[in-house]
């Protein structure tokens, strides 16, 4: 071993160190979102997680930075029910079916980062744009999951059914059929697909 390599080993284990760290106050501030607090400080995050807010403040430079990374760390831990294999491939019914359970899935993990985020964005422009990147990263999704159906449809009609489509599939549409609709999954479910569609000209 080099003594570049010796210089290299203790630098890479404060890297690493701090990385747990990061991650350890991150996962401290996703269970606040799940109690329902939805407006951690880092004085919380500091007290809960046993370190110490010296060190917060070195890893974070304000609130919002730390919301900002918290919703980053909840989208990178919930990636593989947000990714659609063979995304706009195959029968309808299928893709119809693939894109709801995911969004259902998507809002069970992570529905307390998501109404945090709504509660925190008029306050921190970096947590409104990172909601706003959650929000265009969805309506991708939707286009391209039904590019066939959309094709199809008259030009004047396709900016509607994006848009109409993208809306009901949005995590804010099933958050709301789910707490203030007091409505089950599977209820959930039908609602979302049958207005998939109708939007879509698909039948119902």
């Amino acid at each position: 071993m080099t003594d570049l390599d010796d210089a290299a080993a203790p630098v890479d284990g404060r890297v690493a160190r701090k990385q747990r760290n990061v991650d350890a106050v991150l996962d401290v501030v996703l269970e606040l979102f799940a109690e329902e607090s939805m407006f951690p400080t880092i004085e919380q995050a500091a007290t809960r997680s046993g370190l110490s807010l010296r060190s917060l403040y070195r890893y974070f430079a304000d609130p919002s930075e730390l919301l900002e990374a918290t919703i980053r760390r909840s989208r990178q831990q919930t990636a593989d029910i947000a990714h659609l294999p063979a995304i706009g491939e195959g029968p309808f019914e299928q893709r119809l079916d693939d894109l709801v359970d995911s969004r259902l899935r998507i809002y069970e993990a992570r529905g307390p980062v998501y109404r945090a985020t709504v509660a925190n964005a008029a306050r921190h422009p970096r947590v409104q744009a990172e909601m706003a990147r959650n929000v265009s990263e969805m309506r991708a999704q939707f286009e391209k999951q039904f590019a066939p159906e959309i094709k199809a449809l008259k030009p004047l009609e396709r900016l509607a059914a994006i848009s109409a489509g993208d809306l009901v599939t949005q995590i804010g549409s099933i958050d709301h059929l789910r707490r203030h609709g007091q409505l089950s999954v599977a209820e959930t479910k039908d609602i979302v697909a049958t207005a998939v569609r109708s939007v879509l000209n698909q039948g119902v």
